[in-house]
């Protein structure tokens, strides 16, 4: 009788957890799979996490590009002929050996920066960022129009917009957003803007004194600019930071090549 008794309790047990499980899995696939209504509450919900993602997708290319235009003077792709490798890193001449003379500026512009940046992002985005297919795996219609990429260089930092009008429903629910955005806090502005002033004394005298200027520069801004003239020959590097930023183990670097005559 005592071994019919416990044999009736350990089923009513398995039971218990069978329902348990059953109770559970259910939840779990409500909770990643829209099977009734929508809200606008649950849809925000789904973008938000999407934007989450995104912009940290965003973040890590858009401050990869930044980072290799700096080390590559201002430019994501270098022609045969237009840069010289240091570090077996190619930089970019932004100065021009004249014969007899000084050199001539080869007029990199922020805005030529700003195109390349936007080409780059654009290319790398569309592949590495935009995954949609989250929607339909938890039963979410979409539709997106057309895709393009902004960039702004301010003096300490990069802010990079992707403008992708995209809305997500279920029945007649929908939510929408046109813009996701990161801001990469890199100093590429400001090194350009003292690249700039480098350039207007190699150009106008053929001379240029870095410890002064960081001196300077430092003194007037109350950054801490650390420019190296480096004369690997014929040519003069210059090389570019604030120190410490972003870090003391990974200081962001805006460095160019000035194309000097040989003897």
């Amino acid at each position: 009788m005592l071994m019919e008794k416990r044999g009736q309790v350990t089923v009513f047990v398995i039971i218990g957890i069978v329902i348990l499980a059953v109770v559970i899995l259910v939840f779990a696939l409500r909770s990643k799979v829209y099977v009734g209504p929508a809200n606008v509450e649950s849809l925000n919900k789904e973008f938000l996490d999407f934007e989450t993602e995104v912009g940290n997708c965003l973040d890590n290319i858009g401050e990869d590009l930044v980072k290799q235009i700096g080390l590559q003077g201002g430019y994501l792709n270098s022609i045969d002929g237009t840069y010289r490798l240091y570090e077996n890193q190619k930089v970019n001449y932004l100065c021009y050996n004249l014969e007899g003379s000084t050199c001539m500026n080869r007029m990199l512009t922020k805005q030529q920066m700003q195109d390349d940046l936007e080409k780059g992002l654009k290319n790398k985005a569309k592949e590495k960022c935009l995954d949609f297919s989250k929607f339909k795996k938890v039963g979410l219609d979409y539709n997106f129009g057309s895709f393009d990429v902004d960039v702004e260089i301010g003096n300490d930092n990069v802010i990079m917009f992707v403008k992708l009008p995209i809305d997500i429903s279920k029945g007649d629910v929908k939510v929408s957003k046109d813009e996701f955005k990161t801001d990469i806090d890199l100093p590429l502005g400001r090194l350009y803007d003292a690249s700039q002033d480098i350039l207007e004394a190699e150009t106008s005298t053929g001379f240029f004194d870095s410890s002064l200027y960081s001196v300077h520069k430092t003194g007037i801004t109350n950054k801490p600019y650390v420019v190296r003239k480096l004369q690997p020959y014929p040519d003069k590097l210059y090389v570019l930071k604030i120190k410490d930023v972003p870090s003391v183990n990974d200081e962001f670097v805006f460095q160019f090549w000035v194309q000097d005559e040989e003897l």
